[in-house]
């Protein structure tokens, strides 16, 4: 589904990544960890091209998409909630769902399956997105990536600022998101243990470089936090 061949990323004339390489495969959810500062958000900020990659090739559904435009790469199937889920707080629920089928021409119809998945939000439909709480408002993040019914989801750091029963539920909504749609998910946390129930797969990155990949049910959890820790 997605796969990273030998990129650099750089902000300005810093190069945060080099020579980075790892799959995403259809169909599983993947884990990318580690600790702060390792480059786990400039990787999903690469993969949409808010950031300069010069150097590699990013492979999307067979197709290099390295040089493509944000918007082209959102068009081909790339949903992506950032850090902090910027949701448009002075906007309703609703209007925060309704710009998630902009790739779609803005046509189209908010998917029944999303409420479902997230029952707060026809709830909450008329309410304004900066009154929700922290949980709600990722869940809205997320089912508005969803809405123009993407192919990839990718997701930085779901799990921060929320409370503990809502990564449950957040954890439950990403396995049904793969297993009712299909949908291929990378997330980027620093949860481990979040990581070790949602995932298939696990990639730790230290230094702009993945250290670690494994299945996740073969994964040495102590393993994987001491090459977090180290």
């Amino acid at each position: 589904m997605l796969s990273l061949k030998n990129v650099d990323s750089y902000y300005g004339e810093s190069r945060v990544i080099e020579d980075l390489s790892f799959d995403v495969p259809k169909g599983k959810i993947v884990g990318l960890i580690g600790r702060n500062g390792v480059g786990k958000s400039t990787t999903l900020k690469s993969i949409m091209g808010i950031v300069k990659t010069p150097k590699g090739e990013m492979i999307f559904d067979g197709e290099n998409i390295i040089g493509k435009p944000v918007y082209e790469r959102v068009k081909l199937g790339i949903g992506y909630v950032p850090q902090g889920r910027d949701i448009f707080p002075q906007m309703t629920v609703q209007e925060n769902l309704e710009l998630g089928l902009q790739p779609l021409g803005g046509k189209g119809k908010i998917p029944d399956y999303l409420f479902d998945l997230f029952p707060i939000l026809p709830k909450f439909a008329k309410r304004r997105g900066g009154d929700l709480s922290g949980g709600q408002q990722q869940q809205l993040a997320i089912a508005r990536a969803l809405a123009a019914d993407p192919k990839i989801l990718i997701l930085d750091e779901p799990t921060e600022g929320i409370q503990p029963s809502i990564i449950k539920d957040i954890g439950a909504a990403i396995k049904k998101i793969n297993d009712w749609k299909g949908i291929t998910v990378l997330l980027v946390e620093q949860y481990l243990d979040f990581v070790m129930e949602n995932t298939d797969i696990v990639n730790v990155m230290e230094k702009g470089s993945i250290v670690f990949s494994s299945p996740t049910a073969e994964a040495d959890a102590a393993e994987v936090q001491r090459l977090m820790t180290e």
